[in-house]
């Protein structure tokens, strides 16, 4: 019997000490740190953290790995990685005070945030990867994102010369949209285009049920004032206009008029492209997309790259007219 305890206790040790131990020493991960290099020096960009009220200095590669990371998913197809690196690296360059930037607003001594509604990019660093990720999984989700980082390092996208202003959002639902439709200027390189890469998104089309007095409370109206309006015959919601693509444009709440942007942002909607239905005491919104619509169409670069096109074919189509070359030296 004891030899019987003995033998269960031995397999019991080989199973959780010794074979776990053999597994990871057999091993071999990825060594992001040094399986690449950029040669020359890097311009250093100051990032804001919001989060933290902090700002990092970083080289820019290893920001613009830690924004593919924050921005896409990484098990998007390569290409599609590249094309968002060299998006974020223009995106850097056109804000950084070094290149005659205006930087971060309210930041003197930062060139870029993190917070994606005052104007910046997400970005995790190496740490904040591992945590999210798990070591297991950080090694080569990394690795992934350094390498489409890498693999284009010091490229840009320019028009006329000029790093262009690279919007660029998670689903366009069907089209892009003109920079002015969105927001007011009217940038040439930021046209709207027919797409239908993005149809497999998880967010081509999501359905959304609020209730009147959510309507009220998200414009500062005062309680009843919708349902009141309702009750006498008038219609308390109407997209007044719409861009190109079907977008709302100016919408009607109560009688109060708001620009879709400010519309979608107050509800939490995926995209200021939608219909809707009102009943007794709700309405249901049917959303196409997720994000303003504006340049590049994540998941339909992801669409793209899974049909063969490489990162410049992909940033020529979301942007027209566009060049994609190395910053130039000294800029």
């Amino acid at each position: 019997m004891r030899r019987i305890v003995a033998s269960l206790f031995l397999a019991l040790l080989f199973v959780l000490v010794v074979l776990p131990a053999i597994i990871v020493k057999g091993c071999h991960y990825p060594d992001t740190s040094g399986a690449k290099t950029v040669t020359g020096e890097q311009p250093v960009v100051r990032v804001y953290v919001h989060a933290k009220g902090e700002i990092v200095e970083l080289p820019l590669e290893e920001y613009v790995a830690g924004v593919v990371a924050a921005e896409m998913p990484t098990s998007f197809e390569l290409e599609a990685l590249k094309a968002q690196a060299v998006i974020a690296r223009t995106f850097a360059v056109r804000h950084m005070r070094a290149f005659g930037g205006q930087g971060v607003a309210g930041h003197s001594d930062a060139d870029v945030t993190t917070d994606i509604w005052a104007g910046g990019q997400a970005w995790l660093s190496r740490d904040e990867a591992r945590s999210l990720w798990g070591a297991f999984g950080f090694y080569g989700r990394w690795q992934k994102v350094e390498q489409a980082a890498l693999e284009t390092a010091g490229l840009i996208v320019t028009y006329n010369g000029v790093p262009i202003e690279c919007a660029y959002h998670s689903t366009c639902g069907g089209a892009t949209e003109n920079s002015e439709d969105v927001w007011s200027e009217a940038l040439p390189y930021l046209r709207g285009v027919t797409d239908s890469w993005c149809a497999s998104s998880p967010w081509a089309e999501r359905e959304t049920t609020l209730s009147v007095q959510a309507l009220e409370q998200a414009f500062g109206l005062g309680a009843g004032v919708l349902a009141a309006a309702a009750g006498q015959g008038t219609g308390y919601l109407q997209i007044v206009d719409q861009t190109p693509s079907g977008r709302a444009k100016t919408v009607r709440v109560g009688e109060r008029q708001v620009r879709g942007l400010e519309f979608r942002r107050a509800l939490g909607l995926a995209s200021a492209r939608f219909t809707y239905t009102v009943s007794a005491d709700a309405i249901t919104f049917v959303t196409s997309g997720y994000g303003h619509g504006v340049g590049l169409c994540q998941y339909g670069a992801q669409g793209m790259a899974e049909a063969g096109k490489d990162f410049r074919e992909i940033i020529s189509f979301y942007y027209t007219g566009v060049d994609v070359e190395p910053l130039p030296p000294g800029m």
